[in-house]
């Protein structure tokens, strides 16, 4: 497990207008999304996430955006370097596999660990995103395994972790 960076990766997708903030508002404003345990349209997530104060702010992390929107399913294409899926082999039994993940200015995730227990890839279409990546075996400071190690706990949000622990 070495973290990877490949750029370029995803410029085929990238390139696609359907990517951009109004063309998404436009096209799919009305569709209803995931968004932190709630469900939200795409038009009213987008003004939320341009406009919060919030210390930790929702994002959309959308396992099933196909369902709500094909069209970005068709838009997009894993890169070359993972066409072997060995999941895709499970036909029914397949894990969640993809998602849709958009968010405004200091949203993002806990500390975690891959709940599948596998690799994964990320592709950032538009924007910025910080990764903060450390050893398998090495927990980041300020953070303790979970009671059952499968996952971590953090006292902290992560923008309180970054400040304390990583500026």
């Amino acid at each position: 497990g070495v973290p990877v960076v490949i750029e370029g990766a995803a410029a085929d997708a990238a390139a696609q207008d359907v990517w951009d903030r109004d063309v998404l508002q436009d096209r799919l404003g009305a569709r209803v999304f995931h968004v932190g345990g709630y469900a939200f349209g795409l038009a009213e997530f987008l003004q939320y996430a341009e406009n919060n104060a919030d210390d930790t702010p929702l994002y959309l992390f959308d396992k099933r955006f196909a369902e709500a929107a094909p069209e970005l399913a068709a838009a997009y294409k894993p890169p070359k370097y993972f066409d072997d899926d060995l999941f895709g082999l499970l036909e029914g039994r397949r894990p969640d596999w993809r998602w849709l993940i958009v968010g405004g200015a200091r949203s993002g995730s806990a500390w975690h660990k891959d709940p599948n227990g596998t690799s994964a890839w990320n592709a950032t279409l538009r924007g910025r995103k910080r990764w903060l990546f450390f050893p398998p075996r090495t927990t980041p400071p300020g953070v303790r395994p979970s009671a059952d190690g499968l996952d971590l706990v953090a006292p902290l949000s992560i923008a309180e972790w970054t400040r304390a622990f990583y500026a």
